[in-house]
């Protein structure tokens, strides 16, 4: 690629960075309220909310790597980066911008958070002082921010700073790009000034370019390299031998607001359309658990009784409850390898309705088939790769998903080649901890 001239601090960016701040002194004091309104079902809302405005207790240590990953999948998708820089002797400052991200970061790196050689923060709110402060108290060595978490004033600070900044695991979709596009040269000088940018697949890396960026890489899928928790996998298959003999269960992960009916509407009609099909169970398991009531009520609607995940104490009464019910709501946060070990193949979340998919490479590592929507934007190149791999499919209604959960539970030989599939996909696509790993060793 011929190098594109790089863009300037112009009258009109600093204009525009100035009604930016503008724009979040009037947006703060409703943030701070949203804290509050949300803390009334997710208590964690409520705590720590200093943090979100610069001010820490936690002492700082020196030479730290900072990394933010905002919420959960972030989180997850972190692990593996996270671990092998702690192995090379480096100390990580991990910042989150929902408690859910906090709690998945605290439940996979407890042993770290033990030993110190982890702390966890919030990232402040993206106004200069509250930013800068962040800086001041921490003034990591580097910033490794992944996926899409891109702050302006987050960004342009730390270069004033002097801390070198790189966007980890960066996606850009085509929706995200023109967004981009029409922000024209700040969108530029923002993107431009982080020291590298390694984009997921070549399609992200040719996005970042459309703007014209220079400083991009690919260097792969983190998300490819995190592996199952196997404490949950072994849990999983020995409840699987409680079930009854020829049990199947079709896991429906990561589901978000719209989906639950389009689901529950397809396992209605399968139900009605094939009652020879016994022994099969839906697993429904939505990604925010502020929805978790919402979605057993939906569940109770349509059918008479739904056992929760949360309510049931042993392996005895989950066996129980799915050979008596052939449905269970999952209603538990952080036990993602278990249900999908514990299914036969995956319905995959946020791709049923616009909202541009859900990660199922895990899904994919424990060699469980996928179905997805129409909606996988924010998944485009693994999405066309799966379903080239044969180790997924691809609905666009209602009747289809309902076909398409038919022919995984009846078509034994075609659930098993999808298996065997899914496994080789997640396994061709490994490697991508590494080559970050020994970029931001180099000096970055």
């Amino acid at each position: 690629m011929i190098d594109q001239p790089r863009v300037t601090m112009s009258i009109s960016i600093r204009l525009l960075l100035w009604l930016y701040e503008c724009l979040w002194y009037l947006v703060l004091p409703i943030a701070l309220i949203r804290l509050y309104w949300k803390g009334r079902n997710l208590p964690g809302y409520r705590l720590n909310i200093a943090e979100r405005l610069g001010f820490y207790a936690s002492p700082s240590k020196p030479n730290q790597i900072w990394l933010h990953a905002v919420s959960v999948g972030e989180t997850r998708a972190a692990a593996p980066l996270v671990e092998a820089l702690i192995a090379s002797g480096k100390s990580i400052l991990l910042t989150h911008m929902t408690p859910t991200g906090r709690a998945t970061g605290q439940q996979i790196f407890e042993q770290y958070l033990k030993s110190g050689a982890l702390q966890q923060v919030y990232l402040p709110y993206d106004v200069s002082w509250a930013v800068n402060a962040f800086y001041r108290h921490f003034s990591p060595q580097i910033g490794l921010i992944m996926e899409t978490e891109v702050w302006p004033t987050l960004v342009l600070s730390a270069k004033r700073h002097k801390i070198p900044t790189i966007l980890v695991n960066a996606r850009l979709s085509v929706r995200s790009a023109r967004r981009a596009a029409s922000f024209g040269a700040i969108a530029t000088y923002i993107y431009q000034s982080f020291t590298k940018i390694l984009a997921q697949t070549t399609l992200d890396a040719k996005r970042y370019q459309s703007l014209g960026l220079n400083n991009v890489l690919v260097t792969g899928n983190l998300k490819f390299d995190v592996s199952a928790n196997s404490s949950q996998v072994n849990e999983a298959l020995r409840l699987r031998k409680e079930l009854n003999v020829g049990t199947q269960i079709v896991c429906a992960a990561s589901t978000r607001d719209g989906e639950e009916e389009l689901i529950i509407a397809a396992w209605q009609k399968l139900k009605q359309d094939r009652a020879d099909l016994n022994n099969i169970c839906l697993l429904l398991v939505p990604r925010h658990p502020q929805r978790f009531d919402d979605v057993y009520a939906l569940l109770t609607k349509a059918f008479p009784h739904v056992p929760r995940k949360s309510l049931l104490t042993s392996s005895a009464d989950l066996a129980a409850a799915i050979n008596q019910h052939g449905i269970l709501l999952g209603d538990t946060m952080g036990e993602m390898s278990f249900y999908y070990a514990l299914s036969d193949f995956v319905v995959m979340g946020g791709s049923l309705q616009p909202l541009g998919g859900q990660n199922f490479i895990e899904a994919c590592a424990l060699s469980r088939p996928i179905i997805l929507g129409q909606h996988t934007f924010n998944f485009q190149q693994a999405s066309l790769d799966v379903i080239d791999a044969e180790a997924g499919l691809r609905v666009d209604n209602v009747d289809g998903l309902s076909q398409a959960i038919g022919l995984l539970f009846t078509n034994h030989d075609l659930k098993e080649a999808m298996s065997t599939n899914a496994l080789d996909f997640a396994n061709q696509h490994t490697g991508a901890t590494e080559k970050i790993l020994a970029i931001v060793q180099s000096g970055h």
